[in-house]
């Protein structure tokens, strides 16, 4: 089912009145859909109050390609071995030239210089420099594909699925995009936040790899921290992760397709900003308290 915008709306306060909160909530739902209609491209946004567990939906249980985004769930997968010994953050994986594929500068320099990079390394450069070569080694240590959609089937997110290796066009062309819902994102980085991801050192770990990224929604919302995933192909931008305001951190995925040049996710983000900062300062009758 592909919901539009909607809100899980918390019982009114009195005689069916509608909670002030409610107002606002409307009238973000309102911008967002303002800004979706005058955007070249789709867009899809879910956002979750780390607070009270609202859920904002805007288009959100509809498939996207997920790009570089894909990799924080590959993470996941990385991480559980890691927890059960069969991976260890200092093993040495041997990178090859062979094993180079574009926007994989990291990793290229790795394959000229040590000739070996570790467990960590390789996560580090995935996330933090989007290197699709040492992603790819990666997807071979875990397995394969498969290991990594059965990890988030057992979290209750199938919205989020790894079809293909980075850069594999053949694979893109037969309809073999990897994948993902923004709600399901979103609800994955609410579970990284409430420790919920495998156990909370586990959880931690991913946030402070997630932590170095430097990306649309941390220019957005500076010098509010943040932790978040970016992704970009053709046509396409998306990012997710946490924004920690002091009384109101919220989870958020933005996606995008069939874009022109610019990028939904800044001014989108800067609206959910925008809400979740007047929620940041306020009680629940909407008074500042600055």
């Amino acid at each position: 089912m592909i919901r539009s915008i909607a809100w899980v709306f918390m019982a009114a306060p009195l005689f069916g009145q509608a909670a002030v909160v409610d107002l606002l909530t409307a009238k973000t739902a309102a911008r967002l859909a303002a800004f979706d209609s005058n955007f070249d491209g789709v867009a899809g946004v879910a956002a979750i109050d780390l607070k009270t567990g609202r859920e904002l939906c805007h288009h959100c249980e509809t498939w996207f390609p997920a790009a570089s985004t894909i990799k924080v769930p590959l993470l996941v997968e990385v991480t559980r071995l890691i927890r059960s010994g069969k991976l260890s953050y200092d093993q040495r994986v041997a990178v090859t030239k062979a094993d180079v594929v574009p926007s994989s500068g990291a990793y290229e320099k790795a394959v000229q210089g040590a000739g070996s990079l570790t467990v960590r390394e390789l996560i580090t450069i995935m996330i933090q420099n989007s290197d699709n070569s040492a992603t790819n080694k990666l997807v071979d240590l875990v397995g394969g594909m498969a290991a990594v959609n059965t990890r988030m089937d057992e979290m209750n997110l199938p919205g989020i699925r790894l079809r293909r290796k980075m850069i594999d066009l053949p694979a893109a062309r037969a309809d073999r995009e990897n994948i993902a819902t923004p709600l399901d994102m979103a609800r994955l980085a609410k579970m990284l936040y409430s420790n919920k991801v495998l156990d909370p050192t586990s959880s931690r770990e991913i946030l402070n790899f997630m932590r170095l990224v430097e990306g649309d929604v941390r220019n957005a919302v500076a010098p509010v921290r943040t932790a978040t995933k970016t992704g970009a192909l053709d046509g396409v931008k998306c990012e997710f992760g946490i924004v920690w305001l002091e009384n109101r951190p919220f989870a958020l995925a933005v996606f995008g397709a069939y874009l022109g040049s610019e990028s939904p996710v800044p001014g989108i983000t800067r609206i959910l900003f925008d809400h979740f900062r007047k929620l940041d300062r306020s009680n629940a009758a909407g008074r500042y308290l600055e």
